[in-house]
């Protein structure tokens, strides 16, 4: 997710991030480096993440509908498609 253009302004982040699957499900992630433009994000299950999901982190109180551009088996880089406000929370999770 991270190319060479980004790279500069990528930082190393750490923050904990939780990845909502569906409206039932959720997946905790790091979020290990992170761009105006998306994240590369760890977590022990990458397989049950789906192509676009909701992103929500606690340090800051954001959100983001992310696309998925890659994948191994513990990482995923994403794509921010969308910032969510509060009030859009319930409508950004029936996406699924």
């Amino acid at each position: 997710m991270l190319h060479a253009h980004d790279a500069r302004r990528a930082r190393s982040s750490g923050e904990n991030g939780l990845i909502a699957v569906d409206e039932h499900t959720s997946l905790p992630c790091l979020i290990s480096e992170r761009s105006e433009r998306g994240a590369r994000l760890v977590s022990f299950d990458v397989t049950e993440v789906p192509e676009t999901f909701l992103l929500a982190t606690g340090v800051l109180a954001e959100a983001w509908v992310c696309q998925t551009v890659w994948r191994t088996q513990e990482e995923i880089g994403v794509r921010f498609a969308a910032r969510v406000t509060e009030a859009d929370l319930p409508a950004a999770l029936s996406l699924r």
